[in-house]
């Protein structure tokens, strides 16, 4: 039905888009629980935040923000929708009378997701005055990316201008606010969404729908709800329901008096009591680092809970359907689902339509197979005769007819390219095709795959999504065993990264990643600056060994390294002889910056979950002897390898080091 094409359409719409919040990012913390939902075919997510803090003078009241965000760079702006990070922010002229007239104000200072690591220097007022130190050890103020291009054309240079002759003198006392976790979610269903709210609610009592339809119309149906502009996200045809969750954690507190705003009322360095007002500032940071501790934990037990939905818990809309192109998890299951879905190649009917199905056509139908491209992959040859073998592929190209051949994988993935060689990939139905290359889309990007020489996984999309949404703005990314470079491609095309170094040793998939980067410059749907072009601009390609090139880039140079590390066979896992890629964090780690993250790809076998001590040791390890610190922000299993074999994804980040200079 067209029910589920509009919502795939929404869904795939809606995450194809440059994040807007000024990060350019979603908040770390808030990562897990977003791809959780969005790797699920009811749910996308629309906004988000894991919780922050911040210092506030004017009204509080954000809807009024019309005097500027000093953290974004004291710049005059109107925020559109700002009850998350994900906020649109339109410039409008405007000046202070405006400002503390009808329109209210308030103007935000030290925006900070994190815990407050330096009290003294945070919640030390005297450095709000003349921009002495507008940041506060808080999240960095941007100084690219939203002010260099659009409406904001103008912003970059009042940006530069603001920076070199900061005059704040605060008029009004200056506020203490943390405010919690907040996500907004998108659900197909009205089942749906009332499963996503009975599981939010055990860790978040404000949890409600905020706008819905139950009509099949265009668009324009009337939509229920709280009329705020959250209610855009539902524009298109089918049924949309719109649940969002609040978290609880709040805190509002003056800072200051109305007689001296820039004299701290809990901390002031100038007092004399020096030693009485540090604990003073440790107490305040006390106050917000332990709702932030408990605002994660929240978040947590909602990831824990979401990750033990069942699979088919919770009913979808039938598409009948059967054109149409390929994005998402590309892996068809045929034991579970009947009729083809294209947004995440599923089948979706009921096992037991599906199984007289399989059982009418006297075939060996295998239960499940991966679709790249217009290509159907199945894992190994169907038993019978080449006749036999020729109708199963047939069978599953009709199921869409997006497919063009059907192929078969003869050898398990054993080459030092993780690829199943010339031989190892058998055609049973289709045009012959020799060698087997496709191009293969995902959230409107496209890469080219020879199948035959190269490694790729379709199952590993909600993971290339989710280290998409993790890039902030202005990164510098580096990008190991690029293969034929789908991150790099996200990355470079779906972020506003100022630059992105994909490294391949396989000359085929290099190849591929070329081929792929010079048709990324006529991709219409690219949402970074510049578009395709812009994105072609950015990413730089360097064929040859990790080992080899990664010594000769400068150090301390990038803020991101995303290393998908293809298994070494027998050398990696629980079993393996191997040092566990240890060769390689000791070339990468020297080139992060302060602060730098590292998406570290290991493997692990099913005892080993969910802590992967292993990995956490042998991370802490090469730390340790690079004189490094580090703090592991996310851990899980991305994809199955084997029985009771998995590929894991470490997120950590340099914390401080003897090789790190620190920049604040």
């Amino acid at each position: 039905m067209r029910h589920t094409t509009h919502f795939q359409t929404r869904k795939l719409n809606c995450l194809s888009k440059r994040d807007k919040s000024s990060a350019g990012r979603i908040d770390p913390r808030a990562v897990d629980i977003c791809a959780a939902l969005n790797e699920r075919e009811e749910y996308y997510t629309t906004s988000s935040c894991a919780g922050r803090c911040f210092l506030y003078c004017g009204d509080g009241i954000k809807s009024w923000h019309s005097a500027g965000d000093n953290n974004n760079g004291g710049s005059i702006s109107r925020v559109v929708e700002d009850d998350e990070d994900n906020e649109e922010e339109v410039a409008v002229n405007s000046n202070s009378d405006d400002a503390s007239g009808k329109l209210g104000f308030f103007q935000r200072f030290r925006v900070n997701h994190d815990l407050v690591h330096q009290p003294q220097r945070y919640f030390d007022l005297t450095t709000l005055v003349g921009g002495q130190d507008p940041t506060g050890g808080g999240d960095p103020i941007p100084t690219i990316g939203q002010f260099d291009q659009g409406n904001n054309a103008g912003f970059k240079s009042k940006l530069d201008e603001t920076s070199k002759s900061a005059s704040f003198v605060p008029t009004s006392p200056i506020w203490l606010r943390f405010e919690p976790f907040i996500l907004h979610v998108m659900c197909r269903s009205l089942k749906a969404a009332s499963t996503l709210m009975a599981l939010a609610r055990p860790a978040f009592k404000n949890v409600g729908l905020t706008s819905w339809n139950n009509g099949g119309g265009d668009e324009g149906d009337h939509v229920e709800g709280d009329g705020s502009s959250k209610n855009q996200q539902c524009k298109g045809g089918g049924p949309r329901f719109l649940v969002a969750i609040w978290g609880d954690e709040g805190l509002d507190m003056p800072l200051s008096l109305p007689s001296s705003p820039g004299q701290g009322l809990f901390y002031y360095p100038y007092n004399g009591d020096g030693e009485g007002t540090a604990k003073n500032a440790e107490w305040l940071a006390q106050l917000v680092n332990e709702r932030h501790a408990r605002n994660w934990k929240k978040i947590d037990r909602f990831v824990e809970a979401m990750k033990g939905l069942e699979e088919r818990v919770v009913d979808v809309q039938h598409n009948n359907n059967v054109d149409g192109a390929i994005h998402g998890n590309d892996r068809v299951e045929l034991a579970d689902e009947d009729c083809y879905n294209g947004d995440h190649d599923k089948i979706d009917n009921g096992a037991g339509a599906s199984q007289s199905k399989r059982a009418s056509s006297g075939l060996p139908i295998p239960r499940s197979y991966d679709v790249v491209g217009d290509v159907a992959i199945l894992n190994s040859l169907p038993e019978g005769d080449k006749d036999t073998q020729r109708k199963v592929g047939e069978w599953i190209m009709s199921r869409n007819k997006a497919m063009k051949i059907c192929v078969a994988r003869t050898n398990a993935l054993s080459t030092a390219h993780r690829s199943p060689g010339a031989s190892g990939l058998v055609q049973l139905a289709g045009p012959p095709r020799n060698p087997v290359i496709t191009s293969h889309y995902e959230y409107g990007v496209k890469c080219v795959v020879d199948l035959q020489h190269t490694f790729f996984s379709p199952r590993m999309a909600p993971e290339r999504l989710r280290l998409s949404q993790s890039v902030a703005r202005g990164e510098r990314v580096l990008v190991v065993f690029a293969g034929v470079g789908m991150e790099a491609l996200q990355i470079a095309a779906r972020t506003e990264a100022k630059e992105v170094l994909a490294i391949e040793r396989n000359e085929v998939a290099a190849e591929c990643l070329r081929r792929a980067r010079r048709m990324l410059e006529r991709n219409k749907t690219a949402t970074c600056p510049g578009g395709g072009k812009g994105a072609v601009e950015r990413l730089s390609i360097i064929e040859g060994d990790a080992l080899d090139i990664l010594p000769t880039l400068e150090k301390s140079s990038f803020d991101r390294i995303v290393a998908p590390r293809p298994k070494e066979g027998t050398l990696d896992g629980d079993q393996g002889t191997g040092d566990a890629g240890k060769d390689f964090l000791m070339a990468m780690l020297p080139l992060l910056k302060m602060k730098g993250e590292v998406h570290w790809y290991d493997f692990a076998a099913d005892h080993e979950l969910p802590n992967c001590d292993r990995t956490r040791e042998t991370v802490q390890s090469v730390c340790q002897s690079l004189g490094l610190e580090m703090e592991v922000i996310h851990v899980a299993k991305v994809g199955s390898i084997a029985k009771r074999q998995f590929r894991v994804c470490m997120d950590f980040r340099i914390m401080r080091g003897l090789n790190v200079e620190s920049s604040n």
